[in-house]
């Protein structure tokens, strides 16, 4: 892993969403096929014996502004959108909680915005998509969470309360995410809108709740799921890897934000990463053992459908949707 501790991870631009761009368009993601998935609360896949889901938590388009690629002018970014088909004024954004279905429990990866309000109207989604997935909220008795941002933390408490939704369920997180946010002053670090007030939450919720595990690098969390280390985004994120009858399925979190989903310019820094070129460095790596071992993959915020496989192209990357 990285040294998360060599500087403080800021944003480069308070308050900016990522975005990023193709330099042409990707095998399954236009903005039609995107458009008809809208309505669509979850997708279900298989993993050798493991069903896995895709489900919706809430959408929002966010305005594309000057700053939001740190190395790349926005004139660029909407150059890459039109070329990909979406409108070049602003970026399409799902926020999308993994589930998965093992023998008689559910288990979440991250629960996704609670529907806070800092993320815009129509979030907080989760229990309706697990309900029309069948999914049994008291039946999850794990939650994995991949890092501590609050669209994958704040659905596991009341926004008025902080009461926990899910309060017999084991939450697993990170060490080297739960430090972080916890150590001494880190309140006072500006990390924009959507993350004032996060840390301070945190320390109020997670740190002190009793079913919280935290664990250290790569180990196998629960039967047939792994931890794979993936700092920059945020200090100690954390991608899963699914494994069951011979096929592995890599939940990458936010390895890499908005639509169009796969970026054919991995070098771009998104001012969303708390790292920028750490998070660069990170989406190489992931991307690339994800092409190497054949890896089926999805991420937190792609559009549906949003599992299939990666190809490399150059020095860049294909993805092509599965389900």
């Amino acid at each position: 892993m990285s040294d998360i501790s060599r500087r403080d991870l800021t944003l480069g631009a308070a308050g900016a969403y990522a975005a990023f761009g193709l330099d042409k368009p990707i095998t399954f993601g236009d903005a039609a096929h995107a458009q008809q998935s809208v309505k669509q609360l979850f997708r279900k896949y298989k993993v050798g014996d493991i069903e896995v889901f895709s489900l919706i938590d809430g959408m929002r388009d966010v305005p594309l502004r000057e700053g939001m690629v740190r190395n790349v002018g926005v004139e660029q970014v909407k150059a890459a959108l039109r070329t990909a088909g979406f409108p070049d004024n602003q970026a399409p954004l799902r926020f999308i909680v993994m589930a998965l279905k093992l023998r008689d429990q559910v288990v979440l990866i991250d629960a996704g915005t609670g529907g806070h309000q800092i993320y815009g109207d129509g979030n907080g989604k989760l229990l309706e998509s697990m309900a029309a997935a069948g999914l049994d909220p008291k039946a999850v008795k794990t939650i994995l969470i991949s890092h501590l941002h609050g669209d994958h933390i704040y659905g596991l408490m009341n926004n008025e309360t902080n009461a926990q939704v899910f309060p017999d369920a084991e939450i697993v997180v990170p060490a080297a995410e739960l430090n972080w946010w916890t150590r001494p002053g880190v309140e006072s670090i500006d990390l924009g809108p959507t993350r004032k007030g996060l840390a301070q939450r945190i320390q109020a919720t997670v740190a002190t709740w009793k079913n919280v595990r935290p664990f250290e690098g790569e180990p196998e969390l629960l039967p047939g799921v792994h931890a794979v280390q993936a700092p920059g985004h945020s200090p100690g994120m954390v991608a899963h890897l699914v494994t069951s009858g011979g096929e592995q399925f890599l939940i990458s979190a936010d390895v890499v934000n908005l639509a169009p989903h796969i970026s054919t310019n991995p070098e771009w820094q998104l001012s969303i990463d708390q790292d920028p070129q750490m998070a660069v460095e990170t989406r190489r790596k992931i991307f690339d053992r994800a092409v190497a071992d054949k890896l089926t993959i999805s991420g937190t915020h792609w559009l549906m459908p949003n599992v299939g496989k990666l190809a490399k192209d150059g020095n860049s990357y294909v993805f092509a949707a599965e389900w």
